[in-house]
């Protein structure tokens, strides 16, 4: 009778366990498919050259439209200047701010017509121009370039935002960043204005 027992009621336990455990299965790979449906749906995470800066950094930018001239590197370093050269599309489009980042810190920023300066140690950089925008179709997009500083030197960069429209409504947003020569860099530094810029906080 005590082996008879003993099987009813292992029996009894394996027929109430059944359901419980499958019940628990089908949870299980509902949430997995669940999850995985999930992370399909996010966005994915804008992609950040090296040598820009953290993408949640925004500047606010003043100009200061004093005369300057262009200056001379600091013993065992160069010097670099970079100008953003604006030309307002028809319409009004809202003046660009641009961030400048140099191997990876963001070096400063830049707002219409106007220019900054920083001083580099001798050896291979990378620039970075990025669009501050609080559009994701704007500011996802990055203008790049290096090179290779020497001591004494100056270099000059031109970063040109620009607007281009197209016959069906839709805009085109650009900023071409790119070497120039010390002549255009003395006229653009005639006509620009020196950026003052800080982090927004």
């Amino acid at each position: 009778m005590e082996s008879v027992y003993r099987f009813r009621r292992n029996s009894l336990t394996q027929i109430f366990c059944r359901p419980e455990r499958r019940l628990m299965k089908v949870a299980l790979i509902f949430l997995l498919l669940a999850s995985g449906a999930v992370a399909q749906n996010l966005p994915a995470a804008p992609t950040v050259p090296p040598s820009c800066g953290p993408i949640q950094v925004s500047f606010d930018v003043k100009p200061d439209r004093h005369p300057h001239s262009l200056g001379q590197p600091g013993p065992g370093k160069a010097l670099v200047y970079v100008f953003e050269e604006f030309q307002e599309a028809s319409g009004g489009f809202i003046t660009p701010t641009i961030r400048l980042g140099l191997d990876g810190d963001w070096a400063g920023a830049t707002k219409g017509s106007s220019f900054l300066f920083f001083s580099v140690a001798p050896g291979e950089h990378h620039l970075c121009a990025n669009w501050q925008s609080s559009s994701p179709q704007i500011s996802n997009q990055y203008s790049l370039t290096s090179f290779t500083a020497e001591s004494g030197k100056v270099y000059f960069f031109k970063v040109a935002p620009r607007v281009e429209s197209f016959h069906d409504g839709g805009n085109a947003w650009r900023k071409d960043l790119a070497p120039m020569d010390r002549d255009g860099a003395n006229y653009l530094i005639g006509i620009s204005s020196l950026s003052r810029w800080r982090p927004h906080k």
